[in-house]
């Protein structure tokens, strides 16, 4: 297993566990009524939108609802009063997210988020099995994070990525208002059945000086495939285990210093 990183001031500008399984077309928001009530007090912020597009391929084109037929069940977002933590679900996937808020809530770790995903998708899973008669199989096992690297511009950024952080960006024109790039491995060298993205994004970060400044941020998104005999809580750790990985060689050491990491 890979390493666990601990920072005295993490990068973590963002973090999203998702559960992907198969559609569940009988569930609808009422059938889950019951989560508003049990989850108030840590989110109290209810919001439904339009559900995502399906996060498999379903062979389907555009689809009218027609006349006597149920409407697609929402997106239903529940979220913290400082907006630090949300939880998404539809009919085909569970989503935790969290966001370093202004209020300067920290980072409270990888193990600690999958603890409250798994919890409060079980209490889903029990609401849905009532309803359908299954529990939901999930299929894959998301892990994205959202890192900032203030002072260093996505063109130094990119560089230095592509390069081990071995050679200085010597870009040849102007200072771009925006660059970036993305770079994915259908299959990774630390698990087969885990697929990987890597990007690097312009940013801009504003100290506590309130001086805007000249930033980047690093995005890692690391998708595990669940089998039928898996255990998908561990299929997740594997996704986070190439996310470690990613992270240590898209980073430099003295990057990792600065940020005053744990060994």
């Amino acid at each position: 297993m890979t390493r666990q990183l601990r920072f005295e001031r993490p990068p973590v500008h963002k973090v999203t566990l998702g559960l992907m399984f198969e559609e569940l077309p009988k569930l609808q928001t009422l059938d889950l009524a019951q989560l508003r009530v049990d989850w108030r007090g840590d989110y109290p912020i209810l919001r439904e939108s339009t559900p995502m597009p399906d996060w498999q391929d379903s062979g389907r084109d555009v689809e009218f609802v027609r006349s006597g037929l149920s409407w697609p069940m929402a997106l239903c977002s529940f979220a913290t009063d400082s907006g630090d933590r949300k939880i998404k679900f539809q009919q085909d996937r569970f989503i935790l997210s969290w966001y370093f808020g202004d209020e300067g809530n920290g980072y409270p770790g990888y193990d600690a988020l999958k603890s409250e995903l798994l919890g409060k998708f079980d209490q889903f899973c029990k609401l849905s099995q009532s309803i359908s008669g299954d529990l939901p199989k999930v299929k894959r096992a998301d892990v994205t994070y959202r890192n900032r690297i203030p002072g260093v511009s996505a063109h130094q950024a990119m560089t230095g990525v592509l390069t081990g952080w071995e050679s200085e960006s010597s870009f040849p024109f102007r200072v771009p208002d925006y660059c970036g790039f993305r770079v994915h491995y259908h299959e990774s060298e630390l698990d087969p059945r885990v697929s990987v993205l890597l990007g690097v994004d312009s940013a801009v970060t504003e100290p506590t000086d309130g001086e805007f400044s000249e930033g980047s941020s690093l995005i890692i998104d690391a998708e595990s495939q669940v089998d039928v005999d898996d255990d998908f809580s561990e299929r997740m750790d594997k996704a986070h285990d190439v996310v470690v990985n990613a992270f240590l060689e898209a980073t430099s050491e003295a990057m990792r210093d600065e940020w005053g990491e744990i060994k």
